[in-house]
């Protein structure tokens, strides 16, 4: 199960650090409103139709109330908040944010579940923040534009902190992870619908070349998949682990951005990530150390 648990999350992360050069591309083309809106009410319906053929019925009592809140939390509010960052920052920076899940949630799994604070896992941290600062230091920043992307990100920071503190409450339950999923999609489309009505512009034509529709699809099933897969993983893993785990989309994302959106990889950049992917995996040097010994 523990495997399983590492295989998920780690596929979520390589979905996820996709999500802000294929955000960025479809940007040119959508407008945040119409495109956050229509990953989340087609990844709902994705997944809905799957717990269907998985043999599950739709009952909104059993489920409870609280997968409905995470969605509204996260994926509704976390993916407005980060689109919106990306028209005014690239896509490299806005993975900056997911350096500081690990401090902040090994703490508050301490606090709230009562998990065990791991040296290593703080060690690993700190080594991954030192990878992110040189990682950003050759970074430009654009005055307001910058400002006002960042106070975006650090709002979708708060938010995932106390979204991973609900999604380990829920998993800890007998709830189907699928269907949890279902929920917090159902919520978010309906967030986001109503910011579609009160701030879209619902009369503007979608005309989008096929290659931006591509894109879309890819956006769609990169917010049912990789969504799923990380609550069965919270299922098994400690909060201040997944966080490090997840702290992967940083070196990942810039790759990405270089490739699909041509932003520049520099030798100190390229230091910052080696030094985030040790930090990632320095607290399960041990354990492989034991097994060889």
């Amino acid at each position: 199960m523990l495997i399983r648990a590492y295989t998920s999350i780690i596929a979520a992360c390589l979905l996820w650090s996709l999500n802000p050069a294929a955000n960025k591309l479809a940007l040119e083309e959508i407008a945040v409103p119409q495109l956050v809106f229509m990953r989340a009410v087609f990844a709902a319906f994705i997944l809905l139709l799957v717990s269907f053929i998985m043999g599950h019925r739709f009952r909104p009592k059993e489920i409870g109330w609280r997968p409905f809140l995470l969605g509204v939390l996260d994926p509704g509010l976390t993916s407005l908040l980060f689109v919106t960052s990306l028209t005014v920052l690239s896509a490299s920076n806005t993975v900056l944010i997911m350096a500081l899940m690990p401090f902040s949630q090994s703490v508050l799994g301490r606090v709230v579940f009562k998990e065990e604070l791991r040296s290593s896992v703080w060690l690993g941290s700190t080594l991954a923040f030192s990878g992110i600062v040189i990682y950003f230091s050759g970074e430009a920043f654009n005055g307001a534009d910058t400002v006002w992307g960042n106070s975006l990100l650090l709002s979708v920071f708060c938010l995932m902190a106390v979204s991973q503190l609900m999604t380990r409450k829920i998993m800890k339950t007998e709830i189907p992870a699928i269907q949890v999923t279902s929920s917090q999609m159902i919520s978010a489309s309906v967030v986001l619908f109503i910011y579609l009505i009160l701030f879209g512009d619902t009369e503007l034509p979608l005309q989008a070349s096929s290659g931006t529709m591509m894109t879309l699809l890819f956006l769609v099933f990169s917010m049912a998949i990789p969504f799923f897969l990380y609550n069965q993983a919270m299922r098994h893993l400690p909060i201040g682990m997944a966080s490090l785990l997840l702290v992967m989309i940083i070196p990942f994302g810039f790759l990405f951005a270089a490739i699909f959106l041509g932003e520049e990889i520099t030798l100190i950049k390229a230091i910052g990530a080696i030094l985030v992917m040790t930090g990632v995996a320095f607290p399960h040097f041990p354990q492989v150390r034991r097994k060889f010994i």
